[in-house]
Parts: C-alpha cells; structure tokens; sequence
C-alpha cells in the first residue's frame, strides 16, 4: 500500500467512477482500476461495489474512508511542520516554471507584495512533463509545484485546478522570418486563407475553440491542423520546419528564434494567473488567501 493508492481510493470516493477519478489525476480509468484492486487486494478489504455506471462504497470502503482522510491529512501537516523547522520558519511555495509557464507575470508582483508576506518564501522549479497526461506541465500541480503562471478558462477550472487572475494574455500568429505573414504588423482572419496553421485540439480551452470557430467562419478553406494535446517545444520546431502558421499567446514570443510572433486581430483574450490543485494543502491556501489579501487591500 502507497499514498497514491490512498489518493486515488479518495478521488474514486469522490466521483464515484474509476473513469471520473483518472480525468482528475490524468491518468486513464484503466490504471485506476488497477490500483484500487491492487489496494483490496493487500489490505484483504471489498472496498467498492462495481456498478456499469460507476462504483459504489461497500460497508468496509464507507468505514475505510474517514480514516484514510485523516492519514492523509495528518501526513500533510507533518510534512508542513517538518519544511518550517528545516527552513528557519520559512513557509516554502515552490512556484513551477518552464518556456511554456514562465512565472515572470508572478514574479514581478512577488517583488512588490513579498515584504508584506515575510513568512513566505519563493522557490523556482523546473516544470518536468508528466508523459502520462494529456495535461502534461498542469499535472505536476501538487506534484513537483505548489503553483503554476498558467493560462485558464472554464475547461481547465472543469478539472482538478483553480485559479487567481494575473491579468490576459494575447493571440497572435508565429510564422517563420521568411513567410510574407511575418512582414504585416498584425493579421487579420482574412489573411489565413488557404493557410496551414497548428492549434490545440478542441475542448482544451474555450478561448481556443473560440477562435478556432471564428477562423472557420471568416476563411473556410483553412486548414487546421491540431496538435497532440497542449503545446510544446515540438509544435514550435514544427512550425519552423514545415514553414506553417501557428496560434499563439503573449508569453511564447521569444520561445523560438527563428519564429516572429505578429497579433492576431481578435477580441479574443485568454486569461492567466496562478494555477492550484482544488485541495492544494493549508501552506499554498494561506499563502494564496494572503495574498489575494494583500492584492485586494493594495491593488497598486
């Protein structure tokens, strides 16, 4: 028995579906399923009712459960108590970054608002992809970080991650130097006709489905060209080498050098801020209570 299968008993507690627990911990249904076999297995118990419309807790899953929360959360607060004495008091937030997640938007306020938060203390991680997740970066919230700077609409606040305004970020199209989109000063839908251009998949982000819907409708022949998931340094090598057009946002512009990034004629914004898990432990709450505080009281 691990803390992962304890994890994962709750998060089946709670949506009552191995399907449902997996979205939320971006693995699949299948790899649930096995851990919570696996965990009856060791302990000897029937913890859940298997229902071909989810599961149910059994009589020992229902005893089981209030007792797994309290481990957990015991372990949570022993691990928080445990980081204050070896860092002088110092409560560590490890804030994730990478090319995709810069956390400079965070930062520059961090600056401001850090002398008012003294029993806090940022500590920058590199972002590793969680390979197993469609999510990738996002997945390693509560993971490997504590926050992240993300992007953020209704879709991703739909899964395991909230979320406090920074401020919008921008589309724009990355082309290559040499492509003749690369001279205009911004670009208009019109101007993709008979274009190749790369964008997420549909149901990943509304803002980019928005746009996806308003690119179809001004230019139908188009021609989109969906990515495996969320982007990364491969969509931006691909575009580089088959010299297409691609979606973008304000913080990707300097991610490839070989790519110029021109705005996007649009209302369409999408917005950004600091990326939780919905149940990100009592250090990240009161660090993120304190400073929506501090931001409310001194927005400037």
């Amino acid at each position: 028995m691990d803390i992962t299968q304890l994890q994962t008993f709750l998060r089946v507690c709670e949506y009552g579906s191995f399907t449902k627990a997996g979205e939320q911990s971006f693995i699949s249904g299948t790899a649930v399923m096995k851990q919570i076999n696996r965990l009856e297995t060791e302990l000897n118990l029937k913890l859940f009712v298997r229902t071909p419309t989810g599961v149910k807790l059994t009589p020992q899953g229902k005893k089981f459960q209030p007792y797994v929360q309290q481990l957990l959360d015991l372990l949570n607060t022993a691990i928080e108590e445990t980081r204050q004495v070896r860092t002088d008091d110092k409560r560590i937030i490890k804030l994730g970054t990478s090319l995709l997640h810069p956390a400079d938007p965070f930062m520059t306020l961090w600056t401001r608002v850090a002398p008012m938060m003294t029993n806090f203390q940022i500590r920058l991680v590199q972002l590793q992809e969680d390979l197993n997740s469609s999510n990738r970066e996002y997945a390693m919230l509560g993971r490997s970080s504590d926050l992240i700077v993300g992007t953020f609409d209704n879709t991703t606040l739909k899964q395991s991650f909230d979320a406090i305004q920074l401020g919008t970020y921008h589309f724009g199209i990355a082309i290559r130097s040499d492509n003749p989109l690369a001279q205009l000063t911004t670009i208009s839908f019109s101007d993709l006709a008979g274009q190749k251009i790369l964008m997420v998949p549909t149901g990943i982000s509304e803002k980019n489905d928005l746009v996806r819907h308003q690119l179809l409708a001004a230019v139908p022949d188009i021609q989109i060209i969906d990515t495996p998931g969320r982007y990364d340094i491969n969509t931006f090598n691909k575009t580089v080498e088959e010299n297409i057009a691609m979606i973008t946002l304000t913080p990707w512009k300097n991610i490839h050098p070989n790519l110029v990034t021109v705005p996007l004629k649009t209302d369409t914004t999408v917005l950004y801020g600091l990326l939780s898990t919905k149940f990100p432990g009592k250090k990240t709450a009161d660090f993120l209570h304190d400073f929506v505080q501090i931001n409310r009281d001194d927005p400037h």
